[in-house]
């Protein structure tokens, strides 16, 4: 009995081993191997006859080669471990049946192997077979009496059996746990990946949308100034023919120009790092400095308002933008501005009396656009008679 729980430690602690493909190959080889020493102890205590020790060989080769065949037709069923279940039945009937306990081990070595093999349901219906069949001896023994040897043996048996089959679930349990943990660190690591790769898409969009913010603003400051001059120019080309005396103040409004566009320049780099402010009073001047360099006429509604940095910025680069593409491209000589605020909603209303028309919308257009829809408001143009732009957004709530 002490051999038997030995060799049933050994064979435990293997099946609690993480097994794996080419592993499985090398104890299936070691379990042939200790089939074999228990089948050699097993015989050297019968001290059969011929007859009955060649039936017994037979019988033991036969559940050798089944196990070597097992594995490669359909070894996932349980049924086919059933086939070593009846042999090693056999095998132990032809034995002395109820004193020799070696071929029980057999059961053992078919369980655990079953265990391993199967998944856990099916491994379950393979162990209530092997037990089964083992316990079948002690309910054969009881028809010549029932003695405490024979009680103990049944209760022995019982208990081992069970212990067995708890531990061999605990064994599958664990390596389900460890099966459903690789698959969720293999989905923690795809996820992981597919969010790297969308940082690293955010980061390449982050980066194309600030190119497109310095962009914009350079457009939108640099345009508006470079308007100005080239129409202080064009003037200066006329006062050249009719009035010589008036180019050297117009040539001083070119000089004022350009440095003020060069000023802008340097605003736009403070903005970007976060060293410039606008507010209402920086639109009405530059409205009111382009109207003294161009001789345009501006009629601008702005009341003062509470805006948060972004909203005044946007506004006052649509209202430059607007006014700009007014005279350059509308060749407008008037031009109305107007805020108003509807509740939370803040609108404005830009009118000329450009030629108006069909319009292709180029980067300045959609930049304005774009100023606003970032805000959460709307941005749109109608070309009919002059040039009109109407937008609107939701002021912040905090003031």
């Amino acid at each position: 009995m002490k051999r038997y729980l030995h060799i049933l430690k050994i064979m435990l602690f293997i099946h609690r081993i993480r097994i794996q493909p080419a592993l499985k190959r090398y104890l299936h080889i070691l379990k042939m191997c200790l089939n074999l020493i228990i089948f050699l102890l097993a015989l050297s205590f019968e001290n059969a006859s011929f007859e009955r020790t060649a039936r017994m060989v037979l019988l033991f080769t036969g559940l050798v080669t089944w196990g070597l065949i097992r594995p490669y037709i359909r070894a996932g069923q349980p049924w086919w471990y059933g086939v070593d279940v009846i042999l090693i039945y056999l095998l132990e009937y032809q034995s002395k049946y109820l004193v020799n306990y070696f071929f029980h081990i057999l059961y053992v070595s078919t369980v655990l192997e079953a265990g391993i093999n199967l998944n856990r349901y099916k491994a379950n219906i393979v162990a209530m077979a092997a037990s089964a069949a083992a316990l079948s001896k002690f309910i054969a023994a009881m028809k010549f009496g029932i003695n405490a040897a024979l009680i103990s043996q049944l209760l022995f048996n019982i208990f081992a059996l069970a212990f067995l089959i708890t531990l061999l679930n605990y064994g599958k349990l664990q390596q389900e746990e460890r099966q459903k943990s690789q698959f969720l660190y293999g989905e923690l690591v795809e996820a992981y990946r597919r969010l790297e790769e969308l940082s690293r898409e955010k980061e390449k969009a982050a980066v194309l949308e600030e190119r497109n913010r310095i962009a914009r603003d350079m457009h939108d400051a640099l345009g508006h100034r470079l308007t100005s001059l080239i129409m202080q120019l064009e003037m200066g080309k006329q006062a050249l023919k009719k009035n010589p005396e008036e180019v050297g103040e117009v040539l001083e409004r070119c000089a004022r120009g350009a440095r003020e566009a060069l000023a802008d320049t340097r605003k736009v780099v403070k903005a970007l790092k976060g060293k410039e402010s606008i507010d209402i009073e920086h639109i009405r001047k530059m409205l009111d400095e382009f109207k003294g360099d161009t001789g345009i006429e501006i009629k601008a509604n702005l009341p003062p308002l509470e805006l948060s940095l972004e909203e005044v910025t946007a506004l006052y680069r649509v209202i430059q933008e607007a006014v700009t593409n007014a005279v350059r491209h509308g060749k407008a000589t008037r031009i109305s501005v107007d805020v108003n605020e509807e509740g939370k909603k803040l609108k404005l209303y830009i009118r000329d009396n450009g030629t108006g028309g069909e319009y292709k919308e180029g980067f300045g257009i959609s930049g304005m656009r774009k100023r606003f829809e970032e805000l959460g408001g709307t941005l749109r143009i109608n070309a009919g008679n002059g040039f009109e732009v109407i937008g609107e957004f939701e002021r912040s709530v905090d003031r």
